[in-house]
């Protein structure tokens, strides 16, 4: 028969010592984590209630399309609030989601400052619909500034939302084109830029059209016709153009010139009853 202690035997007395004795330890420790736990607890009233931590000061730096209590709204910085219930990381998602916003980063200089750094999308021009909006050169739109003596931007008339690019719908021709013209005048040593730009005409048939903001070069040029593609070229060959024109002292103001057909420039001179061809095709 196989052996069993007695009640009372020494190894029975050992056992029940050792199972009492790790039960204590347990208890003990589990008080430990609990009172660990309430002083932490209570260490973080004391802190989120201090005065000392309250927010004082909110810098802000980068934001010139969007105002400063703007990113006071999107990041509810407004009013009294403590450092310690500030999460950097959630108010900077919450202003990325801002389409104006193409990055941002928040960071806590303790004990009471808040310093809120912006990069804004860099809007190449204003997009006339209803309402208007701003585009930058990767195509994001996003609302028209409402401070318009801070930035001074070409406007694109006769495109809709239609032409836009949607999920699963290529963007029409006419968009596709203004943004390729848009990146070629944004680089440089290119005589036809934004800066001296004031309106840019879409039209699906025949292209673009650029009213300059003033005299390019000292000729008045009401109108100019660029159509579609090649449009660093056509810059240049404009440049061109201009420059004989103020060899030749043709200081007429030109009414329009077409530059569609880069084998053949037409232009009309300011009064003239029909347009002239300015070079014959080869």
């Amino acid at each position: 028969m196989p052996f069993r202690p007695r009640r009372d035997s020494t190894f029975l007395r050992q056992r029940r010592a050792l199972r009492w004795r790790a039960f204590r330890i347990f208890c003990w420790r589990c008080a430990g984590w609990l009172l660990l736990a309430l002083f932490l607890v209570a260490m973080h009233d004391v802190f989120v209630q201090w005065d000392r931590y309250n927010v004082h000061e909110i810098d802000i730096v980068g934001n010139r399309l969007i105002g400063r209590e703007e990113v006071l709204d999107v990041t509810g910085l407004k009013g009294p609030i403590n450092v310690f219930r500030v999460n950097p990381f959630l108010l900077a998602k919450r202003l990325q989601d801002d389409p104006r916003i193409k990055s941002a980063d928040v960071s806590i200089n303790w004990p009471d400052r808040i310093r809120i750094r912006i990069v804004e999308r860099t809007p190449l021009a204003i997009i006339r619909m209803d309402p208007p909006v701003m585009i930058d050169v990767e195509g994001a739109c996003f609302q028209a500034s409402q401070k318009p003596s801070q930035i001074s931007l070409p406007e694109i008339e006769g495109l809709t939302p239609a032409d836009f690019p949607g999920s699963g719908t290529p963007a029409a021709e006419a968009y596709q084109e203004t943004m390729n013209a848009l990146a070629a005048w944004t680089k440089e040593n290119v005589y036809l830029t934004l800066e001296n730009i004031d309106r840019i005409r879409v039209d699906p048939d025949i292209g673009l059209t650029v009213i300059p903001k003033q005299a390019i070069s000292g000729l008045n040029i009401g109108q100019i016709r660029i159509g579609y593609r090649l449009y660093s070229e056509k810059s240049a060959l404009l440049e061109h153009v201009i420059r004989y024109m103020n060899q030749i002292h043709m200081n007429q103001a030109i009414e329009w010139i077409d530059l569609t057909d880069m084998k053949r420039i037409v232009l009309k001179p300011a009064g003239a009853d029909s347009a002239e061809a300015f070079r014959k095709e080869k």
